[in-house]
This record gives structure tokens, sequence and C-alpha cells, in this order.
């Protein structure tokens, strides 16, 4: 790894930080102007619904996106094919015309969102998160057996 791209013990390379905070963003940015593209296109709800359906959204979102923290492959991939389907909800409505600038930026947002998901620079982000927390796994174990060992001889003696 570069000089460049090293990391402390707890914080991520910088490169790989940046990348992580641009799609979260775009992925946060592009959840709400699609759901406001969906409601008006495809859905006639209240306000009250509208915003239930949202908050509940960005909620999973977050446990998503939390679990991509954690080095979970899986989560990566449900995050780009979720950016994926929400470009593709929206190609109708661009087509149609209906708010075109407003559309064709959601529509941009989310297939950059997706590109970069599928980039190497964030599947890096992920191995280096998955093997942090494996080594955290082998160092607890390893602490684990030592106080096992240490108990044993303390109540041998």
């Amino acid at each position: 790894m570069k000089e460049e791209e090293k990391g402390s013990l707890l914080f991520l390379p910088w490169r790989l930080m940046g990348r992580f905070l641009l799609v979260t963003m775009m992925l946060t940015a592009g959840t709400a102007f699609s759901g406001i593209t969906i409601f008006s296109f495809y859905l006639e709800l209240t306000l009250k619904w509208q915003m239930g359906i949202l908050f509940l959204t960005i909620g999973v979102f977050c446990i998503v996106n939390f679990r991509v923290t954690q080095g979970s492959f899986l989560c990566a991939n449900i995050l780009k094919y979720y950016a994926l389907i929400l470009a593709c909800v929206c190609i109708p409505s661009l087509l149609l015309e209906q708010d075109y600038l407003f559309t064709l930026f959601t529509v941009f947002l989310m297939l950059s969102a997706f590109y970069l998901i599928s980039g190497e620079t964030y599947q890096k982000l992920v191995q280096y998160q998955y093997d942090f927390f494996e080594d955290i796994k082998e160092a607890r174990e390893i602490v684990e057996k030592e106080m096992e060992k240490a108990h044993k001889n303390k109540l041998g003696r």
C-alpha cells in the first residue's frame, strides 16, 4: 500500500474515507431526490406517508451503510444495486420530461454512486474494514485464551 493510502490503527486511509463519504452523501441525496420523483410521478400519498416511507428508507440505508463500515461485501453490493434501481426508477420520469433537470441530476447522481461503489477504491475500503475487524476478532480470541490459561494456572496452585 502506498504511503498516502496508509491509515492509522483506528482511522481509514484518507482516500478510502473520502470515497466512502462521497458515496454516502450521494446515496443520501439520491434517496431523497428519487423519493421526490417517485412520489410526484408514481404515487399520490399524503405528506405523512411520504415522510414515513422516506425516513424508513433512509433508516434502512443507514443500517446497510454501517454494515459496509464493518467490512460487509454483501451490503456494499446491496448499496450498489440500490443506486442502480433508484436510477432506473427515475428514467421513465426523465423520458416524459417531468422536471427534466432535477430528474437528470438524480439519475446522474445515482449512476455516479453505482460507478463509485463498483470501483476499486470502494472495494479496497470494504476489504480494509473486513481485514480490520477480522484482526480484532483474532486478537480477542488470543487474549481470551491467555486469560483462560492464566485463570486455570491460578486455580491450579
